[in-house]
């Protein structure tokens, strides 16, 4: 969840830059995300350093911070981007015995001096260039192609927030051979603010409300970090399953339940003291819901059920996967898909587990013959869209009239222009949920 050069705070480190960044009004959030951007857009936090000109502690506290990352590079200048940092780049340079230079991104004409720099450097120098965040990475063309005119050997980018906004993909454009070294992320200070509950995470009415779970399957926390940005004041449900492999059950949730709640798909299948192991390791973060495959049978899922006794989270069992067709499934089986929904099911409710997972085309009898279980239903697209490798599907509609409580969209919305528009264009249009 890091870039290659990792962070220059610790954890510990970090909570305590976001309680001084709090303490001195360097900080503001909005739980609607319309604070504005300089680069266009809008966000729910905003850090503004220059701020700290207002307050001497404040201008101490951002020199003592940013002298640990200039310790560690040790370069023989660093450079300063005007005025993010202007305030506190003398007492920095003073803290550090470091000079620096500064560079503008726009040339001041009428003057006697450089009109682009201030201050002297020396060619084949290393230097470093300093700001308080990156974003999508314009503002640092012009200091980084400056500073290679100027002869100088250009060491990673020191910034103290990651805003996590594309900085990458603009320096690729722009052939910019620039590695960021941040102190942390945009989503590090979302965390902070969200677990001291500064920040709601969603107006619970809304997620109680939405019943759309988004699968976020074969996807890097790196590529789904800003649809999650923006998601997370819609109320949706996450689902997780290759990406909570890669990232581990005690890094993932957590993170991802700044953003909501989440649907652990693991798909559990295994003897049951290897599922009671998987559920204790998962138990301490709660997540709201963890698959299992009833195939593993009724003894499996009891021992998942009770391993998670007194915690909020739910056990769904998995019955026909909506990609097993008629003939696969008689393969598999040997009867019918809707056959073998029926005995899976069967051993879900006798296993005590809360929920059952279904294909549209099975929901509509679970729910009579189950009426106070939880129905979660993939394989689920609006008309006209592809059904992938998607083999038992419905529409968004149709599954939730037949008595689905969850739906399970996942390209539809990863792959519309604007997701949250088409979140909100299903619940207006196709369930009739306003929010």
């Amino acid at each position: 969840m890091m870039g290659k050069l990792g962070h220059w705070l610790t954890p510990w480190e970090k909570e305590k830059v976001c309680e001084a960044l709090l303490r001195y009004n360097l900080l503001k959030w909005d739980n609607a995300r319309r604070l504005p951007l300089k680069s266009g857009g809008e966000t729910d936090i905003y850090i503004n350093l220059r701020n700290a000109r207002s307050t001497p502690e404040a201008l101490m506290f951002l020199t003592q911070t940013f002298t640990n990352p200039i310790m560690r590079l040790l370069p023989d200048r660093f450079v300063e981007v005007p005025d993010s940092v202007s305030c506190f780049a003398g007492p920095l340079a003073i803290m550090t015995d470091v000079p620096y230079i500064t560079i503008r991104e726009e040339e001041k004409t009428g003057r006697a001096t450089k009109a682009k720099t201030i201050g002297d450097y020396h060619y084949g120098e290393r230097v470093t260039i300093i700001d308080d965040v990156i974003t999508d990475g314009a503002s640092k063309v012009v200091p980084f192609r400056e500073c290679v005119a100027m002869g100088l050997n250009v060491l990673p980018l020191i910034v103290l927030v990651d805003r996590q906004q594309g900085w990458q993909k603009k320096f690729q454009e722009e052939n910019i051979p620039l590695d960021v070294w941040p102190g942390m992320t945009l989503h590090d200070v979302r965390r902070y603010l969200i677990e001291n509950k500064l920040m709601r995470r969603c107006d619970p009415a809304v997620e109680e409300k939405n019943p759309l779970i988004v699968a976020l399957d074969g996807k890097d926390w790196d590529d789904i970090l800003p649809l999650l940005d923006v998601l997370r004041t819609t109320g949706c449900i996450l689902k997780v399953n290759d990406l909570l492999l890669a990232e581990g059950i005690n890094n993932l949730i957590p993170e991802l339940q700044v953003y909501g709640r989440v649907m652990a798909d693991l798909k559990g299948h295994d003897i049951k003291n290897t599922l009671e192991n998987i559920a204790k390791r998962i138990r301490p973060h709660e997540p709201w819901v963890v698959t299992v495959h009833g195939s593993g049978g009724k003894e499996m899922v009891q021992a998942t059920v009770k391993a998670l006794e007194g915690t909020r989270t739910k056990v769904l069992v998995v019955t026909v996967l909506t990609s097993i067709n008629q003939a696969t499934c008689e393969e598999i089986y040997t009867r019918l898909p809707i056959d073998e929904v029926r005995v899976l099911a069967r051993i879900a409710h006798e296993a005590g587990a809360q929920g059952i997972v279904c294909s549209p085309e099975e929901v509509g009898e679970l729910r009579q013959k189950y009426p106070d279980m939880m129905l979660v239903t993939p394989g689920v697209r609006s008309p006209g869209k592809e059904a992938g490798d998607q083999k038992r599907i419905g529409t968004p509609a149709a599954a939730f009239e037949a008595g689905a409580n969850h739906l399970v969209i996942g390209r539809q919305i990863l792959g519309a222009f604007d997701p949250v528009a088409e979140v909100f264009r299903v619940l207006r249009e196709e369930l009739k949920i306003a929010i």
